[in-house]
């Protein structure tokens, strides 16, 4: 696992990760790693987001297939 170090931290951040981190059950080096991997875990930006959308779509559309257009059903079901 690789390391990080920060020289320069504002005090004013440093209380405020520190209360967090204690209140977490936590280190404060712990308390760091959590909140990068919260903010850098997740997609950057909505291109990743479609990818992952579309890879959902062609693992469903290969295992259960394709499906008709429903749009005929649910006119005939509201004509009743």
């Amino acid at each position: 696992m690789a390391s990080i170090y920060i020289r320069t931290i504002p005090p004013v951040i440093y209380e405020r990760l520190k209360k967090r981190a204690k209140r977490h059950h936590r280190s404060v080096t712990q308390e760091a790693a959590v909140i990068l991997e919260e903010a850098l875990g997740k997609p950057e930006d909505q291109g990743e987001v479609w990818d992952m959308v579309n890879k959902l779509r062609e693992h469903l559309r290969a295992r259960y297939g394709t499906f008709k257009d429903s749009t005929p059903l649910l006119r005939h079901d509201r004509q009743r």
